[in-house]
């Protein structure tokens, strides 16, 4: 891709296979879902890249489910890097045997509040802000918003609810990572928030090549709100390439 400038300096998003993303902003890079185990038709293999990577400030993880996490290679990760690992208790108990406890940080959002709509729980950590949503998918789940001056990025996991989302929290996002579950609202979420670029997670080698050929999208819905960007493990996209 082109190469790009946003809010002053490049904003570089790198998919890791799956839901697995790097976002390198200026000088901070952070992780989403990046060490897990692929499975043909399932979740695409990771990028072999993924551990070349040599500056990490933050790894984010949305559950412990094996195609989003591996503590194994997480923590080689942490040991190389010297990132913190955010993430749910489930995620973060199977790494206190493997790491600092300085380095490891749970976030344990409550839920929904009265409202019915999903609440966050917010901290700064790694030259970053992280809000934390507990979503809908399995036990222990989390969607996470990552802001930094002049950026704002979602990734919505495996959530399959996304109409819990109070959509004015998530407007003027420049990037939304979210998976088109069936069911999950995603169209009417991306309509209600309007973000400046959307990607597809979580995808197989068979759904973007189905992606590609145009056939993938339509047979989930009845109109696509606007186009996304579906990356291959170890293909990138600069934030600003199609303004």
């Amino acid at each position: 891709m082109t190469a790009g400038e946003h809010g002053g300096m490049e904003t570089c998003v790198t998919s890791l296979g799956n839901a697995g993303i790097q976002v390198t902003h200026g000088r901070v890079c952070f992780l989403v879902d990046a060490f897990y185990r692929g499975f043909e038709g399932v979740a695409a293999s990771p990028w072999e890249g993924v551990g070349r990577i040599r500056r990490i400030d933050a790894i984010l993880v949305t559950h412990a489910h094996w195609d989003h996490f591996n503590p194994k290679e997480t923590a080689q990760a942490v040991e190389r890097t010297g990132a913190i690992v955010l993430g749910p208790a489930s995620v973060v108990g199977k790494l206190r045997e493997l790491l600092p406890a300085s380095l490891l940080m749970e976030m344990e959002p409550p839920g929904r509040g009265r409202s019915g709509k999903y609440v966050g729980m917010k901290v700064e950590v790694g030259g970053l802000s992280v809000t934390a949503y507990r979503t809908l998918h399995g036990d222990d789940h989390n969607s996470y918003l990552v802001e930094m001056p002049g950026l704002r990025v979602f990734h919505d996991g495996d959530n399959e609810h996304t109409q819990h989302f109070a959509a004015d929290e998530l407007s003027d996002l420049d990037a939304l990572m979210l998976c088109p579950w069936q069911g999950s609202g995603w169209v009417r979420f991306i309509g209600a928030t309007r973000p400046r670029n959307w990607f597809l997670i979580h995808m197989t080698v068979d759904e973007l090549d189905q992606h590609a050929k145009g056939r993938f999208l339509p047979d989930l819905c009845d109109r696509v709100p606007m186009e996304p960007v579906a990356l291959r493990p170890g293909e990138s996209f600069q934030l600003g390439s199609l303004d």
